[in-house]
């Protein structure tokens, strides 16, 4: 039973990820400023911190690709974008996995490498004109405060789930 916690704790958070979306552009009117919940990379990344790069290479391609069903235009953005999220930031070491100052600086950094990868991405393909100065200021550092707060919020729920699961693994092999 409790191989299914962490792969439905993920398929809640991508469900989250693209309602709150859709509610925090509803609020763009106002402010000019875009926040964009990437709540599917600092889960991915926190997996693979946890469980090692190829937990979170499995994890990012199947929701990658979730995600590019549901919520994008585009196959292959988000599939391959975060399974390369998950193989380059993760790295798998108890000092690390003890630590949340040294997982939110891998995660504020794989948050911000993606969001450059899909902006450049989508300048390349012509599905945006923004200019790279607005983008930092407009998307890119409210994005990575707003996951920021997310990654500090949920980090001590994840880790006693990974905890969890470990030990019921455990308890399973013997």
């Amino acid at each position: 039973m409790s191989r299914i916690y962490i792969p439905a704790a993920v398929f809640i958070l991508l469900v989250l990820e693209g309602t709150l979306f859709q509610i925090l552009i509803s609020f763009n009117h106002t402010i000019e400023m875009t926040l964009v919940p990437r709540f599917l990379v600092v889960m991915i990344i926190l997996i693979g911190i946890h469980f090692g790069r190829q937990s979170s290479i499995v994890y990012g391609m199947i929701f990658g690709f979730f995600y590019d069903v549901v919520y994008t235009q585009l196959l292959g953005v988000y599939t391959f974008g975060i399974a390369f999220i998950g193989y380059v930031f993760v790295y798998y070491h108890k000092r690390i996995q003890d630590s949340l100052l040294i997982q939110l600086l891998i995660i504020v950094g794989a948050i911000t490498f993606f969001e450059y990868y899909q902006f450049g991405l989508y300048r390349l393909i012509g599905i945006t004109e923004m200019a790279a100065p607005l983008f930092v200021l407009e998307r890119l550092v409210p994005s990575i405060v707003l996951n920021s707060v997310f990654a500090i919020l949920i980090y001590y729920p994840t880790k006693k789930l990974f905890d969890y699961v470990k030990r019921q693994e455990n308890l399973r092999e013997r």
